[in-house]
Parts: structure tokens; sequence; C-alpha cells
């Protein structure tokens, strides 16, 4: 069964590991741990760490300021297999918007409008039907992100008090229909 993991990525269980965790496979063929992280980001993570740990500096935050990462992995154990060619990949939905759906996510209604909340992202953070990242109250998270930069009120930005992050730019969502009624990609984050 196709799962949402917490880095974005679609991904189906591949295998099992000893530790009883499991290795999942995505739709365009990548290994990922049960954070939707590859072996490459893990190792990228680790390298970083082992740095700072060697300079006496703390170990920085996995995925830094664009997406932080939950990963915790210390291993790539069990990412670094070629899937056979009898593998069948698993199907990457239509859009995010409808898994959210299918899914059961929480539904709300955001200026008339149905959203869905997106887990893993804190905020919540909620989709709306044609594809909008925005608060519980509507508010978009790029005019949530701008309110942050500017020193004193305006009264064109929210006033909510929500702050939403960014979305992961290691997911599985670049070039995923975002919305069910447009064709907006995580690429822009723009409806046509």
């Amino acid at each position: 069964m196709l799962e949402l993991l917490p880095s974005l990525q679609f991904g189906e269980p591949f295998s099992e590991l000893p530790s009883g965790d499991h290795v999942y496979i995505t739709p365009n063929g990548k290994l990922v741990c049960r954070h939707g992280e590859c072996s490459s980001t893990i190792c990228h993570f680790l390298s970083e760490e082992g740095k700072a740990l060697k300079n006496g500096l703390p170990p920085p935050a996995r995925g830094g300021s664009r997406g932080k990462s939950v990963c915790d992995c210390t291993s790539t154990e069990g990412l670094n297999v070629k899937p056979s060619n009898t593998v069948k990949l698993p199907e990457a939905p239509s859009s995010l918007f409808e898994f959210l759906e299918m899914t059961g996510a929480e539904s709300i209604k955001v200026k008339g409008k149905e959203a869905r909340r997106v887990p893993h992202l804190p905020g919540p953070t909620f989709l709306t039907i044609d594809g909008r990242f925005c608060c519980r109250h509507g508010a978009s998270l790029k005019s949530l992100r701008k309110r942050e930069k500017i020193a004193r009120p305006s009264n064109r930005l929210p006033t909510c008090g929500c702050a939403l992050k960014p979305v992961p730019w290691r997911t599985g969502l670049k070039g995923l229909q975002l919305g069910k009624q447009c064709s907006c990609v995580l690429n822009t984050l723009k409806c046509n």
C-alpha cells in the first residue's frame, strides 16, 4: 500500500530489515528509509555530522534550512540493493490532494474551498483543492513567510500567528500535480 513518508516521498514497503524497520520503494524505483531518505542523503547527513564532531561543533540539522529531515538513520543498510527488473513499482497518485482525500486526511474549508491536512508538515499545513499550501486560516505559505521577514505589521499580511515551514526539496512531490482542480506542481508552486 502506498504511503506518504516524512520526507514527502511516496513509497511502498519493499523489504524488512533485521531491526524490523522497512525499506520502501518509490514510484521512480529508488529505495528509501522509513523516513523517505535515500542512501546518498543519509551518507551526506552522516558526513556533515562527522565533520562537525571532528571540529568540536554541534551537529548540523539534517536537511538544512529548506525542509528539515526527521531521519535519524545511522546506516544505509538495505538501501544499496538494486531492485530486480521484475519488481513492480508503485504507481504515483494523480495528485497530492487526491492521495490525501483517499487516505482520509483531516478536511476543512478554507475561504470556501476544501483543504486537506498534509501529514508530516508542521503548522499544521493544509493543501487546498486548487493546489495551494496554507494554514488553517487560509494564509498562504508565501504570505506567512513574507510576514516573518517584515519588521513592522502590515494590513495586507496575515494576522493569524501561524508559521508554516518550507516543503522539503528532497521530496517525491516534484513534478506531481498538487491540487485536484488545477495543474499546480511543486516545482513552481503556482497554478496554471
